[in-house]
């Protein structure tokens, strides 16, 4: 006789589909409507119709998931060698654009992966070897390539934390940035007086992809330079 507070070894309904792909999509699904905080091993489990238990033989603890969602974020990042034919220059830009994409995708996670580095698995490091290639196809040295990859990952992490905060494509500095300038003291900032004004409102408006693309392409400028030196 089966002692009826025992289970059995038959999964329950639902169970037998479970696997760590499903686990993690749902994750992923959870965190992008709802935000980290949302995500719990009970609310996972619950979502997936399954014994919390269930889920601990695929990934034992929040930590894993938190883990495997990086991974299943970043797993698309990963790009393949061009060669020479491509200009070092396009290479790096096209692999701050991915990376960039990656964290705008999922800006709940996005914030997670930069704030607990618990979370960067060896998927999440290798999405740094493009631009290490690009850097070292310009010709840089170890240590100018180490930097200058931190600077522009700090530079692309925080972009990716101001879109994620505005959740918006836009950004409307204008009123208040207008007002402040307006009310300084004469000749308080002469030239962000003459800017400002040059610009008017509709010439601060900030677009993110815009700027982005801005502050890349002043970053490459800048590491093109140093080469020529």
């Amino acid at each position: 006789m089966i002692n009826a507070g025992k289970r059995s070894g038959r999964p329950r309904a639902g169970e037998e589909r479970l696997s760590r792909e499903a686990i993690l999509t749902t994750a992923l699904r959870i965190v992008d409507d709802e935000g980290i905080d949302a995500l719990t091993m009970r609310r996972l489990a619950s979502t997936l119709e399954v014994n919390p238990m269930s889920l601990y033989h695929h990934l034992p603890n929040k930590a894993a998931v938190l883990g495997g969602l990086a991974e299943l974020v970043f797993a698309g990042v990963e790009q393949s060698d061009p060669g020479d034919a491509v200009p070092w220059q396009e290479q790096l830009m096209d692999a701050a654009r991915a990376y960039r994409n990656a964290l705008k995708a999922h800006p709940n996670l996005a914030l997670q992966v930069l704030a607990d580095t618990s979370v960067v698995s060896e998927v999440v490091v290798v999405t740094m070897e493009p631009f290490y290639r690009a850097l070292d196809r310009a010709g840089l040295p170890p240590r100018q390539i180490f930097e200058s990859v931190n600077t522009i990952v700090d530079f692309i992490h925080g972009f990716a934390l101001g879109e994620a905060s505005v959740r918006s494509d836009t950004f409307d500095l204008a009123p208040d940035l207008l007002a402040r300038v307006e009310a300084l003291p004469a000749g308080r900032a002469p030239t962000l007086a003459r800017v400002v004004g040059e610009l008017g409102p509709e010439g601060l408006a900030y677009d993110f992809d815009t700027g982005f693309e801005s502050g890349l392409a002043i970053l490459t400028a800048g590491i093109a330079a140093s080469t020529a030196t």
